[in-house]
């Protein structure tokens, strides 16, 4: 069983995950398009419609992740983590550590295992709002829990981020 505040606040973390990899995708989706291009696991011609269809299924994700219907929220983010974490080990597997992640605040630095392995991480805590959720009336001390482990989420995926990218940066560097 999970708390119902643990869940909501993991629920709004992959929400606002979600809603800003896809803003940040919408906004250049010319250069998203180009990221898929390099990861060479579909034919070229698809990629301008994947790429829409990528910002959509996010948005869609972090819409459902918000509403009651959490679960199929919580399928569809498993899918994409799933596949964006294949996507990523594939590439590793062929040597191709040189192409840009498509990530959430990636800056061209490369791909590395680090990257895998933080959606695998995410996976498991996005798996775990599956749990049956224990019944209690949430107190307001609950809502600002929430808020504060959002926020706090938010932060460490940042720090995660900034710390593979340039361990990642640091390594095509040296080499």
């Amino acid at each position: 069983m999970i708390d119902p505040t643990i869940l909501y606040a993991l629920l709004g973390s992959f929400a606002l995950l979600f809603a800003f990899s896809a803003l940040e995708k919408y906004q250049d989706v010319e250069m998203f398009r180009q990221q898929l291009i390099d990861y060479k696991v579909l034919p070229e011609i698809m990629a301008p419609v994947v790429a829409v269809a990528v910002v959509a299924a996010e948005v869609i994700t972090a819409t459902l992740l918000i509403t009651q219907a959490y679960q199929w929220g919580v399928l569809l983010g498993l899918i994409m983590l799933t596949v964006y974490a294949v996507g990523i080990l594939v590439n590793l597997l062929r040597g191709r550590t040189h192409i840009d992640c498509g990530c959430l605040s990636s800056r061209g630095e490369g791909i590395s295992y680090f990257h895998v392995l933080r959606n695998l991480l995410l996976i498991a805590l996005l798996f775990s709002c599956t749990l049956s959720v224990s019944e209690r009336t949430l107190l307001w001390l609950d809502y600002l829990t929430i808020i504060a482990a959002v926020a706090a989420s938010a932060g460490v995926y940042i720090t995660m981020t900034l710390l593979i990218s340039n361990y990642t940066q640091q390594r095509l560097w040296w080499s």
